[in-house]
């Protein structure tokens, strides 16, 4: 212990002077500290405050909303859009025509067939004959592309052409 008082005695000056130089380095490295702290703090202010004086919490939170709404809606999309497809695939989305001569003596193809189908093949033909002193319309069922009824050889090209 004597060695101690001995040593410190006897470098007093330069102990204090050695002191007061870690002293101002730590004062400047506060200093430092400090200014860099205060520069983050602003930008940290500015950033919270957001742009038109909003804060930032009640913006993101308003952008939560916004993207929730928008979640729902395509989701409330998706359900009408298979709403949708179940019923178009009852709806007439094949169709073919053929016009032709039904009685040879009468000129101008004014006699026709035409097959409004759905994607099964199921639907009706609806054909128009064409003659000189009558017009006749027939409308048969049609299911798988079949009929119970007799098909002529031109309602049978109506349905054909449909899935062309």
């Amino acid at each position: 212990m004597d060695t101690i008082i001995a040593f410190v005695k006897h470098y007093t000056t330069e102990i204090v002077f050695g002191a007061a130089v870690l002293a101002l380095i730590s004062f400047l490295l506060v200093l430092a500290n400090y200014f860099r702290t205060s520069r983050v703090l602003r930008k940290y202010k500015r950033l919270m405050r957001g742009s038109d004086n909003k804060n930032l919490e009640a913006m993101l939170y308003h952008h939560l909303d916004t993207f929730q709404d928008g979640l729902t809606r395509i989701k409330d999309l998706e359900l009408d859009l298979s709403s949708i497809n179940g019923k178009l695939d009852r709806c007439i989305q094949r169709a073919g025509m053929i016009r032709y001569n039904a009685f040879d003596q009468m000129g101008g193809d004014q006699s026709y067939s035409i097959a409004l189908l759905d994607e099964d093949g199921d639907g009706f033909v609806l054909t128009g004959l064409y003659g000189r002193n009558a017009s006749t319309t027939f409308a048969k069922p049609i299911k798988a592309k079949q009929s119970k009824y007799a098909l002529s050889d031109e309602e049978k090209e109506a349905i054909e052409r449909a899935f062309r």
